[in-house]
């Protein structure tokens, strides 16, 4: 991204944002509610476009490279009676380089499995998704995402309604990740991230990047816009 900004009217929400990421990076974004970081996200996807500045994704415009990028959504809004499985849902992730009236092929069905054994839910793809818990949903969004072989992985605060022992799984399970591929994550978990991620951005329409174990007490509190205390947990 070279200066790049985003308003919706007259109010800014990403504004003269100049960075870049590289290949097998792990980059987690933190910032308060209403910061931008959802939006940003949709900018690297191609779905906003920004009012001014430049973003290349891949060497292209990011509407080109969208079939080169997996996303895990932060919520997914769906009728839990409606009788679709596991399975089925993660095959969804096919459609958008197959096209909508395509049959699924044996290669299809290969790859869905495949994402499946690698979140760890082969044994539940035939389980209503009505039927997941919040962890099993989570982890289901994430192997749709990973069915398409992408090269980069967005994720909007994946852990935002899990269990802590759900919320270790899922990062486990991201670091395993990194090693194919580069991952952006969005998330509040301002302490737990830092054992994980190669950089921290602070985004709060504005943003700063930072090294793991760099960000202060005022760095934070600056960009929350109220004070923050910062207790460290050292348990074996």
């Amino acid at each position: 991204m070279s200066n790049l900004s985003v308003a919706i009217g007259r109010t800014k929400i990403l504004d003269n944002l100049s960075w870049s990421i590289c290949a097998g990076e792990f980059l987690g974004i933190i910032g308060p509610n209403g910061g931008g970081k959802t939006t940003l996200l949709r900018v690297i996807l191609g779905l906003q476009k920004p009012t001014s500045g430049s973003i290349r994704v891949f060497g292209d415009d990011p509407a080109v490279s969208r079939k080169r990028i997996g996303y895990v959504p932060q919520q997914l809004f769906f009728d839990r009676d409606f009788p679709v499985t596991v399975n089925e849902t993660v095959l969804m992730g096919r459609l958008s380089s197959k096209g909508l009236l395509t049959r699924y092929g044996r290669e299809d069905r290969a790859m869905a499995e495949h994402a499946l054994g690698t979140v760890g839910m082969a044994g539940l793809k035939k389980r209503q998704v009505g039927g997941l818990s919040g962890g099993e949903l989570q982890r289901m969004l994430i192997a749709r995402a990973l069915v398409g072989r992408p090269e980069l992985l967005l994720l909007d605060e994946p852990t935002a309604s899990v269990d802590p022992e759900m919320k270790t799984t899922i990062y486990d399970l991201l670091d395993s990740l990194r090693k194919s591929m580069t991952i952006v994550l969005v998330t509040h978990d301002t302490g737990t991230i830092s054992q994980h991620v190669s950089r921290i951005a602070c985004l709060n329409c504005g943003m700063a990047m930072h090294e793991p174990g760099e960000m202060t007490k005022e760095d934070i509190s600056g960009m929350y816009r109220y004070p923050v205390d910062i207790v460290e947990h050292r348990h074996p």
